[in-house]
């Protein structure tokens, strides 16, 4: 697999690459649900509540409205499809 994935990222162009790059990086740090211990899932839990006590909720409010009006303009781009699998935009 290791083989198959050097090759794809070869035939890609540059900034591509760097964005598998990350992507690897990103799930070498976030584990997924499944593998992550209890303790672990409560204490990511806990970080959240704290961020989402202590944000103003008019500034939610205000991301909100951005995000939906990103949305409504066509400026964003869903990541999955209605079965769960992943589109790529071209």
């Amino acid at each position: 697999m290791i083989k198959a994935i050097t090759e794809i990222a070869a035939a890609m162009p540059l900034a591509r690459t760097v964005q598998l790059y990350q992507f690897a990086l990103f799930l070498k740090t976030h584990p997924l649900p499944g593998e992550e211990t209890f303790e672990e899932v409560a204490a990511d839990e806990a970080i959240w509540d704290t961020q989402f006590a202590a944000t103003n909720d008019d500034k939610l409010a205000a991301l909100v409205v951005a995000v939906e009006a990103g949305i409504n303009e066509g400026k964003v781009l869903p990541m999955f499809d209605a079965h769960g699998e992943f589109i790529e935009h071209q």
